[in-house]
């Protein structure tokens, strides 16, 4: 049976050493324009079978350039880091709270931003890992309960078998949480296995998930995968063209 131009260009990605072809030479190969070639990836990129790139097609396989974050930065680091970014990210994801919410808060700087944005709601409350944000949001008087557990100083983190034991007491209608890679084939990572379980345990608990990252987490790989590209909605200042097909997402701009 004659291959599709679909199953040509899938094999072709299988069998090219750098797992990507540039338009051109696809276009040369089918001896048709480039054009055409363009309509025909773009499909197969809405249809989760390459990634779609500059020039160039991809497959699901392609490592590409990236980086890999073995360890966690500390909290005031983080902290400082695309302060701006991460406001205009935290404001955008707090329209998505609605009066009567259980609500789970990762323990994420970005995640932290959120806090001067929540609306005051008093039928709302707050279910999150991190004492620091807790604090915040007993400032302003809004209804939190804090897992209690193994305290990591380094992300001002609860984790550890009563944290998951906590979280696991509640149905939350949304959960927010930070990352710090974001790929194509390790998905959503953090550098902590503990911490990657804890971010688990509650997405699992979670109705609606929203992951907030600024654009420098694209092509970043950590340790331990805590979510894949199929149920959590990305907020992101400037989403990488090569994950428009495959995350959903959600791209708010930076003025």
């Amino acid at each position: 049976m004659k291959k599709t131009r679909e199953q040509e260009i899938l094999k072709l990605l299988e069998e090219s050493s750098s797992q990507f072809v540039s338009i051109k030479e696809l276009s040369d190969y089918f001896k048709t324009s480039e054009s055409t070639i363009r309509r025909e990836i773009q499909k197969m990129a809405d249809n989760h079978k390459i990634i779609r790139m500059h020039g160039k097609v991809a497959s699901l396989h392609y490592s590409g350039d990236f980086h890999f974050e073995r360890l966690d930065k500390e909290y005031l680091e983080r902290e400082q880091s695309e302060i701006d970014t991460k406001r205009i990210i935290a404001r955008e994801a707090s329209k998505f709270v609605k009066e009567g919410y259980c609500i789970y808060l990762d323990a994420s700087t970005t995640v932290a931003s959120m806090v001067p944005f929540l609306p005051t709601y008093k039928n709302t409350y707050y279910v999150t890992n991190s004492p620091l944000l807790a604090q915040k949001l007993a400032e302003r008087d809004l209804t939190c309960y804090v897992t209690g557990g193994e305290i990591k100083l380094t992300t001002n983190a609860f984790i550890g078998s009563y944290a998951v034991d906590f979280i696991n007491r509640f149905n939350y209608n949304i959960g927010f949480f930070g990352t710090n890679g974001i790929h194509h084939n390790a998905k959503f990572t953090t550098p902590d296995p503990q911490e990657a379980l804890i971010k688990e345990t509650a997405i699992n608990k979670c109705y609606n998930i929203y992951i907030l990252a600024d654009h420098t987490k694209f092509d970043n790989i950590a340790n331990a995968t805590f979510a894949d590209f199929s149920r959590p909605i990305l907020i992101s200042d400037a989403i990488n063209e090569k994950y428009r097909s495959l995350i959903k997402s959600i791209e708010v701009k930076i003025k």
